[in-house]
């Protein structure tokens, strides 16, 4: 089984702990993955995940061997991850080597005019101290050819009151907006949140 375990950020944990996530020894566990900060690296950093036996490079984007650790509970109410975006130059490339390198089949593509994703789905966790009914999280592509290469470009995570969120912390997340996900809403990080990368808070 492929399951996320960590996502290297490369943020301060304080920036984090500023916007309510709870953070123990460098890390914010949520019920699918646990946030790992202080890497000198900006953006994010190695995926670890469950079921490798040594580190991968599957397209360029690296994945390391890694466990899961029970859920925190968070003022802010966040959950988990929803998902994590890889934009890449080749979603049919990058998306046949996430399931030929992680055995993650795709389960939906989307194209429209103006974008192409596909998307992929870590398994869901178990054991991990997580809410009955959580789900992994989705690995969503997106193509760019501009891109030069794959990376991963930001992350998405689920919280019990949105609204709630952006009363709190106005100054650092942004008024709450419908998703493409249809009766889903999302609100993001504002750019003085300082969080490492791009960020955003959806609904369940």
């Amino acid at each position: 089984m492929i399951r996320l375990a960590t996502v290297q950020v490369g943020a301060d944990a304080s920036t984090w702990a500023a916007l309510g996530f709870t953070i123990l020894d460098g890390r914010s566990a949520l019920a699918n993955g646990a946030l790992v900060f202080g890497s000198p690296q900006p953006g994010i950093g190695p995926l670890a995940v469950t079921g490798l036996d040594g580190d991968v490079s599957v397209d360029g984007v690296r994945f390391e061997p890694g466990e899961p650790m029970p859920a925190d509970p968070h003022p802010n109410g966040a959950c988990s991850i929803d998902h994590i975006v890889i934009m890449t130059d080749s979603l049919d490339r990058t998306s046949a080597a996430i399931d030929a390198g992680l055995g993650l089949e795709r389960r939906r593509l989307r194209e429209t005019d103006t974008v192409r994703q596909a998307f992929h789905r870590f398994d869901d966790p178990v054991d991990a101290g997580s809410a009955t009914g959580e789900r992994g999280c989705i690995l969503e592509l997106v193509e760019n050819p501009r891109m030069p290469h794959p990376e991963v470009w930001g992350l998405v995570v689920i919280v019990d009151d949105l609204d709630a969120l952006h009363e709190t912390y106005p100054d650092l997340v942004a008024p709450p907006k419908p998703a493409v996900q249809p009766g889903r809403r999302i609100a993001t990080a504002r750019r003085e949140a300082d969080l490492g990368t791009a960020v955003a808070f959806m609904t369940p």
